[in-house]
């Protein structure tokens, strides 16, 4: 927690002091008394109980909190993200039928999308990408996740490798101009890092750049297994995003754990005054509220 305006904080010595005199005159006079024949003790008290001091309790914290609320204070929390929407560009090559990942690189790729996507907030759109030998916008954006995973779970394999295809298919699927406060999205790569296409992989990242979209690249495969994360790390890099190596069950569940933290969610500074200003009207209505029940009882 921070505060905007801290010196305002002073003003709760002042209230201390305060608290001290109102204790000293609970004390009430002196002890002292004496007896007429007859009479009995005069001026004795009525013995106090706890709940008699619990409106002034009430009123002391009310001020309490309404002297923080002037002190504008603010805490730092997870927002959801505001995404135009998150593209997954999924290679479905031949090559994803190798077993170096267990139970296959594409069966790993589907499990790690899916868990993901169910970290990400309801309301970001999620889209589906997948390449070959081509691109294809498999999914549009969209905040169903019934439709997200059906898509995930009929992947088909066929083709050759070349992930710039795919990066270039994520890109169209994302607005050129999103609306105003909205990020323009991310793109998720999945991929084993070779391209046979010709296309410059670090130019596609240069213009994802240019219109403030974030690769994260994910590498599906272990060295000397038709795998190159090179690539992937420099367009990761490029564009301000992150790579993540998939050698094992255990790195893929550490990734998509991670991402979805980074994708979804941002933090954020709050100013949290609304709230403490509520909690001090609450606790001065309380304090009316036992100090007129108070009078009724005596």
């Amino acid at each position: 927690m921070g505060f905007l305006a801290p010196w305002n904080l002073l003003a709760l010595l002042g209230l201390l002091a305060l608290g001290v005199v109102y204790w000293r005159l609970r004390q009430g006079p002196s002890s002292s008394h004496v007896w007429f024949p007859g009479a009995g003790r005069l001026g004795a008290e009525a013995p106090r109980t706890l709940w008699q001091h619990l409106p002034a309790l009430a009123f002391f914290l009310a001020l309490a909190a309404a002297l923080i609320a002037t002190a504008r204070p603010t805490l730092r929390l997870l927002m959801p993200e505001n995404l135009a929407a998150v593209i997954l560009a999924i290679e479905n090559g031949w090559s994803m039928r190798q077993t170096d990942i267990a139970p296959n690189r594409m069966a790993a790729t589907q499990m790690a999308a899916k868990a993901l996507v169910e970290k990400l907030p309801p309301q970001v759109k999620v889209g589906v990408v997948t390449f070959s030998g081509y691109g294809t916008l498999l999914l549009p954006p969209t905040t169903d996740r019934h439709e997200f995973r059906q898509a995930i779970d009929h992947l088909d394999l066929g083709g050759g490798f070349s992930f710039t295809y795919g990066l270039q298919a994520a890109l169209e699927a994302l607005p050129e101009n999103p609306p105003e406060g909205v990020s323009p999205g991310v793109i998720v790569l999945f991929s084993h890092g070779h391209d046979v296409s010709g296309n410059d992989p670090l130019k596609m990242a240069d213009e994802a750049l240019r219109r403030g979209i974030r690769v994260h690249a994910i590498g599906v495969g272990t060295h000397g297994h038709n795998f190159d994360e090179e690539m992937l790390k420099k367009v990761a890099e490029r564009t301000g995003g992150r790579y993540y190596p998939i050698f094992s069950a255990r790195d893929l569940s550490h990734a998509h754990a991670e991402l979805g933290r980074v994708l979804g969610w941002r933090p954020q500074t709050l100013e949290a005054s609304g709230i403490l200003s509520l909690l001090a009207a609450l606790l001065l209505g309380l304090s009316l509220g036992g100090s007129a029940l108070r009078r009724q009882v005596v």
